[in-house]
């Protein structure tokens, strides 16, 4: 007599502990590659590995309360930037200016 199917498939208490087997390692593998916490939580969010009770919007919010507002630094970090750009491109300009005259100039002597 052949054995019944449910004889030969897997209980459900195993498959439950070989997800969770599976989930931290990837957690482990997730931590080990993240860059910073917040790296590092998204990217288990995205994989669904994330630990139980970890909500992601929640955590980014929390997060985004307690950092400083970037704009104004980013506004003076801008202005640096604006300010180093345009003193390039000047002397640059400047720079193709002056060779281009001066060879304008021993042209025509010639």
């Amino acid at each position: 007599m052949p054995p019944k199917v449910t004889d030969t498939r897997p209980t459900p208490e195993a498959l439950h502990a070989v997800e969770e087997e599976t989930a931290a390692s990837a957690r482990r593998i997730v931590a080990t590659y993240a860059q910073d916490f917040m790296d590092g939580v998204t990217l288990m969010c995205m994989l669904g590995v994330e630990p139980k009770g970890l909500v992601y919007s929640k955590l980014a919010a929390e997060l985004e309360e307690a950092e400083p507002t970037p704009a104004k630094r980013t506004r003076k970090a801008t202005k640096k930037t604006t300010k180093k750009t345009t003193k390039k491109t000047v002397k640059k300009t400047t720079k193709k200016t002056t060779a281009k005259k001066t060879t304008k100039k021993t042209v025509k002597k010639a």
